[in-house]
């Protein structure tokens, strides 16, 4: 009696986990938000002023059959001139940070592109600052692409 009772609840606990474990049976992963589907279109959004450093966000989220497909981050200053493109700063930052801001906005913008959620997107160390404004930035222009 005792050995059917553990076999018993051996069964249902081996249930429970893969129950609780178990993701869908096409092999695709459940990503939260990232199932939301958005508006074709192309959506911006930029910070309304320029930083103490004088540079402002702006991003473009391209999305084309309901999923984000191309994200342009950059941040740029009064002159209209991109982060990005300014050596000098690029090579002040790697200096101070060891890190490499172009590196950084790829990356991020890679994750948006792979995780369809703003708020899934890894933080890059050593760029916090321009993580968060990524996530913000971008939250802002999809609020328009959102569908209802």
């Amino acid at each position: 009696m005792k050995k059917l009772f553990s076999l018993g609840l051996i069964v249902l606990l081996t249930l429970a986990l893969l129950t609780a474990c178990g993701g869908a049976s096409d092999g695709s992963k459940d990503k939260g938000a990232g199932n939301v589907t958005y508006k074709d279109g192309t959506y911006t959004a930029e910070e309304p002023e320029f930083d103490d450093h004088g540079w402002k966000a702006q991003i473009e989220i391209k999305v084309e059959g309901g999923k984000i497909t191309e994200v342009n981050f950059d941040e740029v200053n009064q002159e209209g001139k991109k982060k990005s493109e300014d050596t000098e700063y690029i090579e002040r930052f790697k200096q101070q940070k060891n890190v490499d801001i172009v590196d950084a906005y790829d990356t991020l913008e890679k994750g948006l592109v792979e995780k369809q959620d703003p708020d899934a997107v890894d933080t890059y160390t050593g760029a916090t600052g321009a993580t968060e404004k990524f996530k913000a930035l971008a939250k802002e222009a999809l609020k328009e692409a959102q569908s209802k």
